[in-house]
């Protein structure tokens, strides 16, 4: 003997909040600071390079790990994945043109250098800067990159 339910759905206009990590600007936001702080005069990075640089800046209890790591202090490599939620930022920095995709590598535009610049001049994001700037920034080079990911 089946028992039949009918299921009505209840639909609410009530806002649903969502996490920061997975808000497009905020990641936008720090893949343009990865590229500007990091790549100096060139202006670009490697794909690649800007993914991990993202997900450490995302895990800020794990900073110190990750400078250790970057400084030889610690030989044990941290945890780094792919993150499909960067991957989707990028493409949108890409739509709205902060960003541009040449040979495997995201090279700031015009607007992503306003875009910096309004984050410096509102004082946001400040202590993502300044680990990039002091902590990580040139430290993470290709062999680095190389231990992180495996290969």
């Amino acid at each position: 003997m089946t028992m039949e339910r009918t299921i009505k759905p209840k639909i609410s206009n009530k806002p649903y909040p969502i996490p920061i990590e997975m808000r497009p600007l905020w990641r936008i936001c720090l893949i343009i600071i990865s590229i500007v702080v990091v790549s100096g005069d060139k202006k670009y990075l490697d794909q690649k390079k800007v993914n991990i640089l993202v997900w450490m800046l995302i895990r800020k209890n794990r900073w110190e790990e990750y400078e250790n790591y970057l400084l030889g202090r610690d030989n044990n490599i941290p945890l780094v994945s792919v993150d499909t939620a960067t991957y989707k930022a990028v493409e949108f920095a890409i739509a709205k043109n902060f960003i541009k995709l040449e040979d495997g590598r995201l090279h700031i535009t015009t607007s992503g250098e306003e875009l910096f610049s309004v984050l410096v001049e509102n004082n946001i994001m400040d202590e993502e800067r300044k680990f990039l700037e002091e902590q990580v920034g040139k430290k993470l080079s290709d062999n680095k990159i190389n231990g992180l990911t495996g290969g």
